[in-house]
């Protein structure tokens, strides 16, 4: 039910109602028996209906408010505003939903299209069961592998920048962060690579793309007998698909002039050839003697060891330097592919930063970047 709804069909009552309803009283109006008792079933009526309207807005209200909330919430936990995020699409709330899939709002953060979402009713003994026999699986339209649908995990969306493990640990950051018992609904994070963008894309031949979500209960494919995850996914009743828009990827790129580090320690160069920043990745490209070998299958770890360390140290010791005094380090790589004569090593981080606002980028005394 509409907010709106409620106060539209008290408006349209008709006066007579409204005025016999006010006055209603045995000893001031001159009507017979049975017509104060056909006045009283009617009042009594009306201010049934009028409950039940108001309960039924209330829950629609308490519904609606969860998924302005949560949006407010992202945007909080994100830092979308305060690091002036342009690439942050936030979605129409629907008026009135009582269960299934609303798109709450969506961001790129270079690799991945990062699509946060609620889905409802989610009750409190599949919270428990999360995450040892309970899944939730995401898919896109044309996104398959061998011919078959290919389903990926979505996850409850917890604080940024924290890690918890142990079911007790991710319980309870479930139900801080992620669950609203009042209204069984739960808010889950998708990360959906930009390569299965583009090919869902294809598919669609459109820009937009189609994603559906459903639970995944392991223990009840295995009380069924059923061995292959896609074909029980399949069969299973989805909380429903949205169509949406992906969002560009923002991103700046710092031009290092292939400076030169040189590690005393371990008596070797590295070349920092530059950076690739968005609010939230960055990709540091680096080379060095033999780094197309060391990145090949089979390669020498006992000799790549030292070139590796030098790649960390790169990726966690150089700083970001704001306006504000602030500083920011990417952290370690997660990946670290040789692609076009680097080596490309990929971070990523919870909550964004303002790539508008960077001074400085150092790596110890050497001055990788300044702003002019």
């Amino acid at each position: 039910m509409k907010r709106e709804t409620i106060t539209s069909m008290l408006n349209g009552l008709a006066d007579n109602y409204i005025s016999e309803a006010e006055v209603f009283c045995p000893e001031s109006i001159q009507e017979s028996p049975e017509r104060i008792v056909h006045m009283k079933k009617r009042i009594i009526t009306f201010a049934l209906a009028a409950a039940l309207m108001i309960a039924l807005g209330i829950t629609a209200y308490a519904i609606w408010s969860i998924h302005a909330a949560r949006q407010q919430e992202l945007k909080a936990d994100l830092k979308i505003e305060e690091s002036n995020v342009s690439s942050y699409m936030e979605y129409t709330v629907p008026d009135e939903q009582a269960s299934g899939l609303v798109l709450l709002s969506s961001v790129n953060d270079g690799e991945s299209q990062r699509v946060f979402v609620n889905v409802s009713p989610i009750e409190m003994d599949v919270i428990d069961r999360f995450p040892e026999t309970i899944a939730f699986a995401w898919k896109l339209d044309g996104m398959t592998i061998d011919g078959e649908d290919y389903w990926m995990t979505a996850g409850p969306k917890l604080q940024s920048n924290i890690s918890v493990s142990g079911h007790d640990a991710i319980h309870e950051a479930v139900l801080r962060d992620a669950y609203d018992e009042s209204t069984k609904t739960l808010t889950l994070e998708c990360f959906i690579s930009n390569d299965a963008i583009v090919q869902a894309q294809a598919y669609e031949n459109s820009e937009r793309i189609h994603l559906t979500l459903t639970l995944w209960d392991h223990q009840a494919q295995a009380d069924a007998g059923i061995g292959s995850s896609a074909e029980w996914l399949n069969n299973q009743e989805s909380f429903g698909s949205v169509w949406f828009t992906p969002t560009e990827q923002e991103m700046r790129y710092f031009d290092f002039g292939h400076v030169v580090y040189h590690d005393a320690e371990l008596d070797k160069d590295i070349e920092i050839v530059g950076l690739e920043l968005t609010p939230f990745s960055a990709v540091w490209k680096v080379s060095y003697e033999g780094a197309e070998d060391f990145h090949k299958p089979g390669a020498d770890q006992t000799a790549y060891g030292p070139w590796s360390i030098l790649e960390d140290k790169v990726c966690i010791e150089a700083k970001i330097l704001f306006s504000d005094g602030s500083e920011f380090s990417t952290g370690g790589a997660l990946t670290t592919p040789y692609e076009n004569g680097t080596v490309n090593q990929w971070c990523g981080w919870g909550s964004a930063i303002n790539i508008d606002d960077v001074q400085r980028i150092v790596l110890g005394d050497l001055v990788l970047w300044e702003a002019k």
